[in-house]
């Protein structure tokens, strides 16, 4: 005996209800994923070995990404450069190349931005990243591509021996990423064929490159080596003159003899040049000395007027209209109303991470008396480095994303350009220029500002002549006595 229908047996409803059921789930689906989708900038990120460099990636449509889990992968080795999840970082999953070396933009993850830094970049960081992302439900990747690059040093002419009824010539150069190359061109611009080229990558994975070329009687007028960097598009060159006599019925030692006279004679102008040039520079810059009737009670400079340190009691000092009492700064003694000077201040102490310490110019007219924003409009000119941040005190701020931070600084101030410059003494970068300052026709002075205890600012002696035994030298330790606290120096600038 049949059942009764509807007892035991699926009736029409409930197959039409399991269906919509499972239209409804999978829209779900479908839409999670598609509100889940991540973006990256859709072009190629370039940088220079040793820059930071900003990966940008971000979620479309905009949304919270605090909650989400966010891992930046290299494409080709499936390997983790960052992982984020649950509001922390998890290093340990971390490739050991990047080590301390990459930073989430915390700030921007409430709205969806999944920007990931890497610090000193290595020929190695180049090529394909993947941002993905990740809540349980959905998941979405974007690749972003990183070209990283380095152009190298002015190639290097040398003479080999005597080859086939010419002279073999050297050229070669390093540094570089990716892989340069080389070519030979002649006084017309015409190329000439290497008869040979090879190339080594050092430690940190720069190229160096080197070619030869037989040079003949045929070869007349200026030979150049060219070294270019094709992703770049920059290059380097050198030349060597070539005098078409030199390879008329001559021996091959005499060839070879010319070619010496030639490249001594180019070494020469070389030599003097450069000494030229070194001179100039010995002009520009200057010895500074810091000036102690403008520094506030709670700085005290060394007797030989050379470092400054801040101390927690302000000492008794008169308190006269040059005299900083509001923030604890103090002013070179030089002044100066033209040409181009330059000086070398470097931070020292035991608390170089947590302290905070501003360098630069003002004008010698600088409000000395009360609160002012420190800023160019108040006729200051600096950059400070302040809660483990370096940046220059534009307005608004500038924030400079340096690694490590530089601790001696070359300041260069250009009076007749009106302009001010950092450059880091270690390694020649520019750190930051203020351009199209307005001096108003005042006396430009050094400027300094210490807003912690434990670090010390220190002016070395960089005239060229000693100017290597400077910065291998100690700080002098400022030796005036201290005393009573005034209120507005315990204060730190936010």
């Amino acid at each position: 005996m049949g059942l009764p229908w509807g007892c035991g047996r699926p009736s029409l409803t409930s197959h039409a209800s399991g269906f919509l059921t499972s239209l409804v789930t999978l829209h779900l689906l479908q839409l999670g994923s598609a509100q889940l989708r991540v973006v990256g900038p859709g072009h190629s990120v370039t940088a220079t070995v040793g820059q930071d460099v900003l990966l940008p990636c971000h979620l479309s449509p905009q949304r919270d990404a605090r909650s989400l889990e966010v891992r930046w992968i290299r494409r080709t080795i499936s390997e983790t450069v960052h992982h984020y999840r649950n509001g922390e970082d998890l290093y340990r999953e971390q490739m050991g190349a990047y080590a301390g070396r990459t930073e989430l933009d915390r700030d921007g993850l409430s709205a969806g931005i999944l920007d990931l830094q890497i610090s000193g970049l290595r020929p190695s960081d180049d090529g394909q990243y993947v941002c993905t992302v990740g809540d349980g439900h959905a998941y979405s990747e974007a690749i972003v591509e990183l070209e990283v690059s380095a152009t190298g040093a002015d190639p290097h002419i040398s003479l080999g021996g005597y080859e086939d009824g010419g002279v073999r010539v050297l050229c070669r150069s390093a540094g570089w990423y990716p892989l340069p190359q080389l070519l030979w061109r002649d006084a017309r611009g015409q190329h000439l064929p290497s008869v040979s080229q090879t190339h080594s990558q050092d430690q940190e994975g720069l190229f160096e490159i080197e070619g030869a070329v037989i040079v003949t009687g045929s070869v007349e007028g200026p030979l150049s080596c060219v070294v270019r960097n094709r992703r770049l598009q920059q290059e380097r060159e050198s030349s060597l003159h070539i005098a078409a006599p030199f390879f008329h019925n001559v021996q091959p030692w005499m060839v070879a003899l010319a070619l010496v006279l030639v490249l001594l004679a180019v070494s020469i102008g070389l030599g003097v040049y450069l000494f030229r040039k070194q001179v100039q520079q010995a002009v520009e810059i200057v010895k500074v000395t810091l000036d102690p009737d403008t520094a506030h009670p709670h700085l005290v400079v060394s007797l030989d007027k050379s470092s400054v340190r801040r101390e927690s009691e302000g000492q008794q000092v008169p308190d006269t209209p040059q005299r900083f009492n509001y923030w604890c700064c103090v002013l070179g003694h030089e002044e100066f109303r033209e040409g181009r000077h330059c000086w070398l201040v470097e931070v020292e102490g035991e608390r170089l991470k947590d302290s905070g310490w501003a360098v630069g110019v003002a004008r010698a007219s600088v409000e000395k008396k009360k609160w002012i924003n420190i800023r160019p409009e108040e006729g200051i000119w600096a950059v400070q480095y302040y809660k483990g941040k370096l940046e220059s005190l534009t307005s608004p701020r500038t924030s400079l994303s340096l690694s490590p931070v530089p601790t001696r600084i070359w300041v260069c101030l250009n009076c007749t350009q009106q302009q001010v410059s950092f450059i880091n003494a270690d390694n020649g970068v520019q750190i930051f220029t203020f351009t199209e300052t307005s001096f108003n026709g005042e006396s430009i002075r050094p400027w300094f500002l210490l807003w912690t205890w434990g670090v010390q600012l220190c002016l070395r002696d960089s005239t060229p002549q000693t100017l290597s035994t400077a910065l291998g030298d100690s700080c002098p330790s400022p030796d005036t006595p201290a005393s009573p606290l005034l209120h507005p120096a315990g204060a730190a600038q936010e």
